[in-house]
């Protein structure tokens, strides 16, 4: 039961300063950082976070010196007239920024939640939500938030742990390889987030004592910088710099992209849509409780009781038609985004600072009369500155596909992601396990481009939806009726639960995406054709650099899953009849040159290893064998790479950390690097039957 004082703790100041930073932020600076800074956004995260801790320090000023409601203060500092001006400009910030929060939340809820539902009745929902929590005032709001802040926050940080497993560390390099500008712009995307710590102030007076007010900025400013950090580098680790850059809401997108085995646990984001509810509701209501205690103090009422919580429906509504407009209309959404950026950021940052500033100075002066003029005179300078719809569909009237045939190359749009496809009902790609495409179809460029813009709009389709290659995709389908169980379900058990390779080296929609933009990879896309009456891998076909570059025979890309560490087991049949398992690896990758000039990559093999059928194997043929499987595999690679032009080591992604010269090389003719590069086997074997 609240005591009903609208006093609350420092440390419910800082989970609901945490709250107000992270939900807009999370959603929207990964993406910002990524296409400003590249690989160098994580030191625009730690540059971002140092200058708001060094704005803290201003807020610390401005704090103990104030006495009462920030509002007041700023009356009393600046006077009447220009005091009233700058809580003008206070209240339009904290109404665009809640129609940005609630159109931002409107659009996350409607892509990942509520797809069917319309835009105005969801925003409606969301207001009505956010007013009915406003008349709980200051006290209750902390109160609920401390209550849920591990309950959000612990299945957020459950779900960065299961993405690590994802995470590529070739993605993070190379770094400093941008300029300073777009280094500068990234730290200042980061410290816009930030400066949310500014609402310090307007609660201030709901604190007994104001040490625990900065304590708590400074403790929810790191925290959340630490929780940006880790994000930034799972995303960018798991889809790459350019297409972490071209991405909506990565972080929501991340954990769709966690495989999950089974039916219908596919959008595991739409669970996780939970944590940005939770923590945009936030934002939104404390922009909304705040404006309006502005407005009414801007009329001289007192700031909150039961007679004047009305003033919240007129701000409620203003917000409503705010955010409805930014989603009938892209440039007012763009307009308010250069306004918070340009101009609000800088204004409700200079105002403590200008605060902060004429405190000093009347401290040094003696005079707090001096002190107030100075507040005037430059508040007034920095014043002037600026101015030079659908019915939702129930379960029984959907159809949930889970594998589809791309076969048409010109006509595949009609063909499929379609709501008439269903028949009577309509079409949920939510829970869709395969996608066979046809050789032909994977060969024309334009086609497979429109395609994959085409799949990457149809927000219902999971980004884990595993790809193969037929030559006849419609007659692999078939075989599931001969079966009893769909093919695409059949194979999808087979990736995840039956063969050796790790589950996660199937190539998925989610990894063309990432290639189309990105272009470092190599990944080898099973080839399916019909054995037995069932569909089997009977080889690979190759996309390199978000391109189709032909077949390969499996044991090439054998080779390449065991290079890259992707496989528990690895039988190889020598030419003398040995057959050898190697399992336990960690292989090594790095590259050189030698004194011939000759570039090379460099394969260091650490394995245990044990010989099948071994009846008239020698136990001195150790060093024989080591050596018979160190030629089958440079052979080949070898000839991978001279047939192919195919790298089984996958290693052009790894250029950036281990050589920046070639990185920087190959990044102007990427094509090369198969035709210059020579690939050397090291095999190192502990044999355990030997």
């Amino acid at each position: 039961m609240f005591s009903e004082n609208e006093k609350i703790s420092g440390r419910q100041i800082f989970r609901l300063l945490t709250f107000d930073i992270l939900g807009l932020s999370t959603l929207v600076i990964p993406q910002i950082l990524a296409e400003f800074a590249g690989t160098d956004g994580i030191f625009c995260i730690a540059a971002g976070v140092l200058l708001a801790v060094l704005y803290l320090k201003a807020l610390g000023t401005v704090a103990v010196d104030m006495q009462g409601s920030y509002l007041s203060y700023l009356e009393q500092k600046l006077g009447k007239f220009l005091g009233k001006a700058v809580i003008l400009g206070y209240i339009v910030y904290f109404i665009l920024l809640a129609a940005f929060t609630a159109h931002l939340f409107a659009t996350v809820i409607l892509k990942h939640l509520l797809r069917e539902e319309t835009f105005l009745l969801v925003l409606f929902l969301i207001l009505l939500l956010s007013g009915y929590g406003l008349y709980s005032g200051m006290e209750g709001r902390a109160r609920v938030y401390e209550i849920l802040f591990w309950l959000v926050l612990i299945p957020f940080f459950l779900m960065l742990f299961s993405a690590l497993w994802d995470v590529r560390a070739d993605y993070w390099t190379p770094v400093f390889t941008g300029s300073w500008q777009k280094a500068a712009e990234g730290s200042y995307a980061v410290f816009v987030s930030f400066s949310k710590i500014f609402l310090l102030l307007f609660a201030g007076k709901h604190v007994v004592h104001k040490r625990n007010l900065i304590r708590a900025g400074k403790y929810a400013v790191v925290f959340c910088g630490v929780i940006h950090a880790v994000l930034f580098l799972i995303l960018i680790g798991i889809f790459g710099n350019r297409a972490l850059a071209a991405m909506d809401f990565p972080a929501v997108t991340m954990m769709s992209t966690v495989q999950v085995t089974g039916g219908f646990l596919k959008r595991t984001d739409a669970l996780m849509s939970g944590v940005w509810f939770f923590t945009l509701y936030a934002l939104l209501s404390s922009a909304i409780y705040y404006g309006s205690v502005s407005l009414l103090h801007l009329f001289g009422k007192p700031e909150w009781t039961i007679k004047t919580r009305k003033i919240a429906l007129p701000v409620l509504i203003l917000i409503f038609g705010l955010a409805y407009l930014f989603y009938r209309d892209a440039s007012y959404q763009l307009a308010c985004e250069k306004y918070i950026w340009y101009i609000g950021t800088p204004f409700i940052v200079l105002i403590p600072l200008v605060l902060a500033a004429a405190t000093l100075f009347s401290k040094k002066a003696g005079s707090g009369g001096r002190g107030k003029k100075v507040s005037m005179l430059l508040c007034l300078c920095l014043l002037v500155l600026p101015l030079s719809g659908c019915n939702t569909a129930e379960l029984e009237d959907k159809n949930f596909p889970i594998e589809i045939a791309v076969t048409d190359t010109e006509h595949f749009g009609a063909a499929f992601l379609n709501e008439e496809s269903g028949g009577n009902k309509l079409a949920d790609y939510s829970h869709l396990k395969m996608i066979f495409l046809e050789q032909k179809f994977m060969e024309d460029e334009k086609a497979m481009e429109a395609f994959l813009e085409l799949m990457e709009s149809k927000l219902d389709v999971p980004r884990n939806t595993y790809v193969v290659v037929t030559e006849d995709a419609e007659r692999i389908m078939e075989l599931g009726e001969q079966m009893g169980e769909a093919a695409g379900t059949y194979l999808e058990e087979s990736f995840e639960n039956v063969t050796e390779i790790n589950k996660k080296s199937y190539p998925t929609l989610g990894m063309l995406y990432q290639e189309k933009e990105n272009r470092m990879e190599t990944l080898f896309i099973p080839y399916i054709t019909e054995l037995d009456h069932k569909p089997v891998v009977d080889h690979y076909y190759v996309w390199k650099r978000g391109k189709a570059a032909g077949e390969l025979k499996n044991e090439t890309a054998l080779l390449s899953f065991f290079t890259e560490n992707e496989m528990d087991s690895y039988v190889v049949a020598l030419e003398k009849g040995e057959h050898v398992r190697l399992f336990g690896a960690h292989n090594e990758i790095s590259f050189a040159q030698s004194e011939d000039g000759r570039r090379k990559i460099i394969v260091d093999v650490f394995c245990n290893g044990e010989v099948l059928y071994n009846e008239d194997v020698r136990e001195d043929a150790a060093s024989d064998l080591e050596a018979a499987l160190t030629e089958y595999m440079n052979e080949t690679a070898a000839k991978a790479l001279l047939e192919y032009r195919v790298d089984v080591t996958d290693s052009f992604k790894r250029l950036g950390a281990e050589n920046r010269k070639w990185y920087f090389e190959y990044q102007k003719k990427a094509d090369a690097f198969e035709k210059e590069m020579h690939t050397e086997y090291r095999v190192h074997v502990t044999w355990v039957n030997l």
